[in-house]
C-alpha cells in the first residue's frame, strides 16, 4: 500500500474543533471583490454582463427572499442547468445557509419529486422555467423569487461547516446517491485547485459543465475566489463562442473537444490558456492533436464525492492523471484508490439523515481500480465494479476502451460485459467513429496489438444517439443484449 498526500494535515478539517471553540467564518468572495474592484465582470451571459457590485446585490436580494420564504438549514430542490438565474441562485443560497439541490431538468417530474423526497427537500426553485407538472406536483413547495432584485449586501460571512450544496452522483453503475457537502469542501477544493491552475482577474471560465454535476458547480468558486468572470453558456456553438468570448478556461470531456476540433478549432485564434480534460479515457491521438497546436491540456480525476479535482496533471501514459493537489491525500489499498483531506464530503443523504462513508481513519473508498508510478503520479485503472470475468479471466472494460479511443479513427468508446454460455460473459464495444465506420478486423488486429486475446471484444456497435457526456454503462448493456437477441431471432 502506497499514499500520497500534497498537506501534511490535509485529513484534518475544520469538523474536528473542539465545541466550545468559536465558530470560524471568512468573507463571501462575491462580495470582497465588489468591495476591491466593484465595476470588474464578474458573470457574462450573453449580452447580459453583471460586475462584482451588481452581483453581490443581485445575490443579496435573492437571499433575502429566501430567508423570508424557508429557514436556514433547510433544501431547496432546483431543477437547473447553468443559467445566470441559477448560478445567482446557489451563491444566494450559500449567505441564506439554504442548501442548493441541483437536478438534471430533463429528468422526468415525478422522479424529480422522488428525488425530492429522498433527501428531503420541501422547498422548489425553478430559475430555468421549469415544469408546471413539477411545481403542481404533490411534492415540494415552490417559492416565489424575483432573480432581478436586489438589495443592500452588508457584510455577508460564510461558515466553512455550513451545508452547502448536495450534489446527486450520475448513476452510471448503479442508482444515484445524494451526496451533501459543506461549504469548506468547495473552498478547499477551488484553492487546491488554483496550485495547478492559475486563475486570475484575468479569467475567463465557461460555465461548460451542469450545475448538478460537481464539476460545473465547482468552477464559479475558482473563478469568484480568484476575481475572475464566469461566462455562461448561452447555447451557441462553442466554436463560435471562444472566437468572441473572452473565454480562458475551459472545462471538457474528450468527445466534446474531438467536436471542437472537427468544426476548425485553433487555439491560437482564441484567448484560451488552460484545458483541463475529465470523465473518460484520454486519447492519446487528441493529446497530440492539441499539444501540435500549442496548448497541452490538463488531465483530471475527480469524483463527487471530493468536491470535483483530486489529482490533475499534465498528460502521460495512459491512466496518469497526476499528483494529489493540496488538501487532498490519495492512497492505493488492495488495488483500490482511497481518498481524504479537506474536500471530502459529509455522507450520503438519504431521508434527512447522513450517512458517513469513510473508515475508521477517515478514508473514502472510491471502488475505482488504481496504482502510483514511480513518480507519485495516481494511475486510474477503471471502476472495480465494472469488472468481469470471462473464462476465468479478470477483464477491466477500462482498458479496452483506453486503446479503442487511441486508435486515430475512434472519438469514444465504451465496452460492457453480456452473457454467453461458454465463457460466462464477453466484451463487446460500442464505437463512436470519427468520419468513417472502422471495420472491425481492423479494431480487433489494434485491440490485439497490446491487449491478450481475451479481451478483444466479440461484437462491434455503433454509437446510440442522444447519449450524454457520461454515458450509462447499464442502458449500453441492456442495448447490446438487445441487439444481439434480435440478430439470434433473425438467424433463427
Amino acid at each position: 500500500m502506497r499514499s500520497w498526500s500534497s498537506a501534511a494535515a490535509a485529513s484534518t478539517t475544520r469538523r474536528d474543533r473542539h465545541p466550545q471553540e468559536p465558530r470560524m467564518t471568512e468573507p463571501c468572495p462575491i462580495h470582497a471583490w465588489a468591495t476591491q474592484t466593484p465595476e470588474h465582470i464578474a458573470i457574462e451571459a450573453s449580452e447580459q454582463r453583471l460586475s462584482y457590485r451588481q452581483l453581490d446585490r443581485r445575490v443579496a436580494g435573492l437571499a433575502r427572499q429566501l430567508m423570508r420564504q424557508m429557514p436556514p438549514g433547510e433544501r431547496l430542490l432546483v431543477p437547473a442547468r447553468g443559467s445566470l438565474n441559477a448560478l445567482l441562485l446557489a451563491w444566494a443560497c450559500l449567505r441564506a445557509r439554504v442548501v442548493f439541490c441541483p437536478v438534471n431538468p430533463a429528468v422526468p417530474a415525478g422522479e424529480q419529486v422522488a428525488m425530492a423526497a429522498r433527501l428531503p427537500a420541501r422547498f422548489l426553485a425553478q430559475p430555468e422555467g421549469g415544469s408546471p407538472k413539477l411545481a403542481n406536483a404533490e411534492g415540494p413547495t415552490p417559492l416565489a423569487l424575483d432573480f432581478t432584485a436586489e438589495a443592500e449586501p452588508g457584510e455577508p460571512l460564510l461558515d466553512p461547516d455550513q451545508p452547502s450544496n448536495t450534489i446527486f452522483t450520475s448513476g452510471s453503475s448503479g442508482t444515484p446517491k445524494a451526496v451533501q457537502h459543506r461549504l469548506g469542501n468547495h473552498l478547499a477544493s477551488s484553492r487546491g485547485s488554483a496550485s495547478f491552475i492559475s486563475v486570475d482577474q484575468a479569467s475567463g471560465w465557461l460555465l461548460s459543465l451542469p450545475l448538478f454535476h460537481i464539476g460545473g458547480y465547482a468552477i464559479a468558486f475558482r473563478v469568484f475566489l480568484a476575481g475572475g468572470r464566469v461566462i455562461i453558456d448561452d447555447g451557441a456553438p462553442l466554436l463560435e463562442r471562444l472566437q468572441r468570448q473572452p473565454i480562458t478556461h475551459l472545462s471538457l470531456v474528450p468527445t466534446q473537444l474531438w467536436r471542437l476540433l472537427h468544426a476548425g478549432f485553433d487555439p491560437q485564434k482564441t484567448q484560451l490558456r488552460e484545458l483541463l480534460l475529465g470523465g473518460a479515457a484520454i486519447p492519446a491521438p487528441l493529446v497530440a492533436k492539441m499539444t501540435a497546436l500549442g496548448l497541452t491540456p490538463r488531465v483530471s480525476y475527480g469524483l463527487s464525492e471530493m468536491a470535483s479535482q483530486v489529482c490533475t496533471g499534465l498528460p502521460g501514459a495512459p491512466g496518469v492523471v497526476g499528483k494529489p493537489l493540496p488538501g487532498r491525500e490519495v492512497r492505493v489499498h488492495n488495488g483500490e484508490i482511497q481518498v481524504r483531506g479537506e474536500t471530502l464530503f459529509e455522507g450520503y443523504l438519504q431521508d434527512g439523515q447522513l450517512t458517513p462513508a469513510v473508515d475508521s481513519e477517515g478514508w473514502f473508498a472510491t471502488r475505482d481500480k488504481g496504482h502510483f508510478t514511480k513518480q507519485g503520479e495516481l494511475v486510474v485503472e477503471g471502476r472495480l465494479d465494472n469488472a468481469f470475468i470471462s473464462g476465468g479471466e479478470n477483464i477491466q472494460p477500462e482498458a479496452i476502451e483506453q486503446r479503442l479511443v487511441d486508435h486515430p479513427g475512434v472519438a469514444q468508446a465504451l465496452v460492457v460485459p453480456v452473457p454467453q454460455p461458454e465463457w460466462g460473459e464477453r466484451p463487446v464495444a460500442f464505437v463512436d467513429y470519427h468520419a468513417e465506420e472502422v471495420d472491425g478486423a481492423e479494431l480487433n488486429t489494434w485491440v490485439r496489438e497490446t491487449l491478450p486475446g481475451f479481451m478483444v471484444p466479440d461484437a462491434w456497435f455503433g454509437w446510440p444517439e442522444g447519449v450524454g457526456f457520461k454515458p450509462s454503462r447499464r442502458v449500453f448493456a441492456m442495448k447490446a443484449r438487445a441487439a444481439l437477441e434480435s440478430s439470434e431471432r433473425v438467424g433463427e
